[in-house]
C-alpha cells in the first residue's frame, strides 16, 4: 500500500483572510500511522513540527484537505519522514515574504528531486493548494 501525501489547509487565525491561512503536509503511511508535518511561527521564527498521530478531520479549521501524491511502498517511511523534515524553515532578513504555504511548496520540491513525488503531481498539488488559499477573504 503507498504512502498517501495530502496538503491541509486550514482556516486562517484569528481571522480567515489570505494572508493568514495555514498550510501543512499529512502523511498516511502503508503501516497504518500518520503524521502532520508543517512549520509554525511569523516571519524570522519559523520552526518544523510534526504531530503523530494527528487526526486533521477533527480540527474545526480544515478547509480542504487535497490529495497530493502516492509515494511507492518500496520508499521507506523513515526515508519521506527524513525527506519533509529536512526542509528548511526560511528565517533571514531576505526571507520575510516567506510562509507556511511556500514551506510546503519547498517540501514537495524535496520529494520531488529524490523521484518520490512526480514535477505533475507535484505542480497539481500546489495549484489546488493556491485555489484553497484564494478562496479566503480579501483584507
Amino acid at each position: 500500500m503507498p504512502t498517501k501525501i495530502f496538503i491541509l489547509v486550514f482556516k486562517g487565525d484569528p481571522v480567515d483572510l489570505k494572508k493568514f491561512r495555514h498550510t501543512a503536509l499529512y502523511l498516511e503511511f502503508a503501516a497504518g500511522t500518520h503524521s502532520m508535518m508543517h512549520v509554525t511561527g511569523t516571519q524570522g521564527m519559523f520552526v518544523f513540527e510534526a504531530k503523530t498521530d494527528y487526526n486533521p478531520v477533527l480540527s474545526r479549521s480544515l478547509v480542504k484537505m487535497i490529495p497530493a501524491a502516492e509515494v511507492p511502498d518500496s520508499i521507506s517511511e523513515a526515508s519521506i519522514k527524513s525527506t519533509v523534515s529536512a526542509t528548511p524553515a526560511k528565517n533571514s532578513r531576505e526571507d520575510l515574504d516567506w510562509n507556511c504555504q511556500l514551506w510546503v511548496g519547498d517540501a514537495l520540491t524535496r520529494l520531488t528531486d529524490r523521484d518520490y513525488v512526480s514535477k505533475e503531481q507535484r505542480d497539481a498539488a500546489i495549484d489546488a493548494m493556491v485555489d484553497a488559499y484564494m478562496e479566503a477573504e480579501d483584507e
